[in-house]
């Protein structure tokens, strides 16, 4: 299967509600499938809005709050904790897309920092699915998987072949 249509398989699949989530997956596996996301314009595919935090060497609480607003183009007035970050995620704005997929690249994390991110975005996830948008967050990873990405399940490797 050709890349484009990879690509364009992955976004059906993620576009449906039923699938919004938080999922782990290579970071070799997403640059093959979608190489053209950055985190200031995004890039749509197959009705699908891609977005990627900014690459951090090490994700705090303050780099993965500051990373989903700047990605995510969070108001000014944000206010940089969990809270505020749930407030601005479900008041986001939908356009044509079916979905938003927000990429967050690997890199070592504060563990209780990552395990609250991970629970916010998929309570953000179950919030829009409820109101029919799929919103999927996919924690890069390397090989070896380590802390609070351990309870994150691995995109299913179909996915992109749906």
């Amino acid at each position: 299967m050709s890349t484009t249509s990879e690509s364009e398989a992955l976004a059906r699949y993620l576009s449906d509600p039923a699938h919004a989530g938080v999922y782990r997956l290579e970071a070799a596996r997403i640059e093959a499938l979608v190489p053209s996301v950055s985190e200031k314009r995004g890039s749509a595919v197959a009705g699908a809005e891609w977005r990627r935090l900014p690459a951090a060497s090490y994700w705090s609480r303050e780099a993965l709050l500051d990373g989903l607003a700047a990605s995510l183009a969070f108001p000014d007035h944000f206010g940089r904790n969990w809270d505020a970050a749930w407030d601005c995620l479900t008041e986001l704005g939908w356009g044509e897309e079916r979905a938003l997929v927000v990429l967050v690249p690997a890199a070592p994390a504060d563990e209780a920092a990552m395990a609250a991110f991970v629970e916010l975005m998929q309570d953000a996830a179950e919030h829009w699915a409820a109101r029919g948008h799929a919103l999927v967050t996919l924690m890069l990873s390397e090989a070896q998987v380590a802390g609070a990405l351990q309870a994150v399940p691995l995109l299913p490797r179909g996915a992109s072949e749906v």
